[in-house]
């Protein structure tokens, strides 16, 4: 499926007149480096992440703070971004969306000082993240998230996190700093959550063991995980993790990092290329 959708929308780029140079990328860094190369020449009108949410995170990361936009073919598994964007999925609405979308420019994050587009997560979802990469469940596309969750439940050895915004102190055993309203497998995380924003959404989820971890899991599915007795939402433009280093870390679907984590605004801005209309 993502092979056809990549062909088929590039031969529609190209019949529309678009030229593309293809740069292949196989590990975390070397999409950043080629974007920002694409954006220092001044050759090219936008650089397209074609790819999951880590390729799209690779890319951003080399086109903040340039005029370049980036643009994005979502091929990946869970496609989180791409699904906050509503991008569409045929090969003739995204040709449409990359050559006549609008270029807006939106605030993005940075952890420890990496720039990262919506997510970082500490602890559980990190963990089912990490078994998502290392046992090959990814070619099973979506329905390959229900075997890194399930293990996560059982294996995962919650630890205490120390959090700190710019709105007070809290102690959970899993946190989501975010922008978007989306979650993995197109759910719905945060509702109010804005791209345009300059702040972040922290959810610290509290409690331990794999029954209240289910719970919490099952309030999200239903929506309904803001009003769980464990979890707490607050709105913040700062945030400091701490914590044992051995406890996972998940940013934009990838693990990466360790902890303590210091998370704000980066003072830069990223131009994305939104659908039309």
């Amino acid at each position: 499926m993502a092979r056809h959708l990549y062909g088929a929308t590039l031969s529609c780029l190209r019949r529309r007149g678009a030229t593309a140079v293809i740069v292949e990328t196989a590990s975390h860094g070397e999409g950043m480096k080629a974007a920002a190369e694409a954006a220092l020449s001044g050759r090219f009108d936008a650089v397209v992440a074609a790819g999951g949410d880590g390729t799209a995170h690779d890319a951003a990361e080399g086109l903040i703070g340039y005029s370049t936009p980036l643009g994005i073919l979502p091929l990946g598994t869970g496609n989180v971004f791409a699904r906050e964007l509503n991008l569409p999925r045929s090969p003739e609405a995204l040709t449409r969306t990359l050559l006549s979308g609008e270029a807006c420019p939106i605030p993005v994050g940075q952890v420890n000082g990496r720039p990262f587009l919506f997510v970082v997560g500490v602890g559980f979802d990190a963990e089912a993240v990490r078994v998502f990469e290392s046992e090959g469940t990814r070619t099973l596309g979506r329905a390959g998230y229900i075997w890194p969750v399930l293990r996560a439940l059982v294996s995962h050895q919650d630890q205490l996190l120390g959090v700190r915004t710019d709105r007070g102190e809290a102690q959970a055993q899993w946190v989501i700093v975010t922008r978007i309203k989306h979650y993995a497998g197109g759910l719905i995380l945060v509702p109010q959550a804005d791209l345009y924003q300059p702040f972040f959404y922290v959810l610290c989820l509290a409690g331990s063991g794999p029954f209240n971890r289910l719970r919490q899991l099952s309030a999200l599915a239903l929506g309904l995980l803001r009003y769980d007795p464990g979890v707490h939402i607050e709105a913040a433009t700062s945030v400091r993790i701490e914590g044992n280093r051995s406890v996972p870390i998940q940013i934009d679907g990838e693990v990466l990092g360790e902890l303590p984590l210091e998370i704000n605004i980066h003072p830069k801005r990223l131009r994305l290329i939104f659908p039309v209309g």
